[in-house]
């Protein structure tokens, strides 16, 4: 049984370090948006900080974190076997939950969009929607330019979504036309609970 399950806990360690290489290759494609100072300030992954660019300078210590992570998820298998006690590796389950928030970008490039560690493929984007940040919204209150003129970026792919912030309603025009050409998504409406 502990073989079993420190064989499904390498390949979920394994699988999250070739999506990383994935998306460490695809940071190396051309931004086409947000590619200026203006346009970096009015995005964001979490309320309060604007995203870096995804290059690796910029993205440095996010990638150190990442990579220390994993090493240390393959510590803890290592010592799950040595150890003969799998409630070691229970415990780094929760750890995964949080996992794809350690690098703070948002980018649009010419093969899809990447989101915090996530890459997703156009052909793997169902819809995309704007929520208006307002007194019900989870991110009102963290920022006075989120709450004035916030937009939460909704990007819906086959069973999980993926969100960002836009700060202002000439970016938010802007990536939704850009994910319209880009991406051949359609917009999807609010429903009326929704807004």
């Amino acid at each position: 049984m502990t073989l079993v399950i420190s064989i499904i806990f390498l390949m979920i360690v394994v699988y999250h370090a070739v999506r990383f290489i994935h998306l460490l290759i695809k940071m190396r494609k051309k931004v086409v948006f947000p590619v200026n100072e203006n346009e970096i300030s009015c995005v964001r992954k979490h309320p309060l900080k604007p995203v870096s660019p995804p290059t690796y300078k910029k993205q440095r210590f996010g990638i150190i974190l990442y990579v220390v992570f994993l090493l240390y998820l393959l510590g803890l298998l290592i010592a799950a076997l040595a150890f003969n006690n799998l409630a070691i590796l229970i415990i780094s389950i929760v750890i995964f939950i949080n996992f794809h928030g350690l690098l703070n970008m948002c980018a649009i490039i010419e093969d899809g969009v990447i989101i915090g560690s996530r890459f997703v493929r156009w052909k793997h984007i169902k819809s995309f929607q704007f929520k208006q940040i307002d007194m019900n919204h989870r991110y009102y209150g963290h920022d006075k330019k989120v709450n004035e003129s916030g937009y939460e970026l909704v990007i819906k792919r086959r069973y999980f979504v993926s969100h960002c912030i836009v700060v202002s309603e000439e970016m938010k025009d802007r990536v939704s036309d850009l994910l319209r050409e880009q991406g051949k998504i359609e917009e999807e409406s609010l429903q009326p609970q929704e807004v």
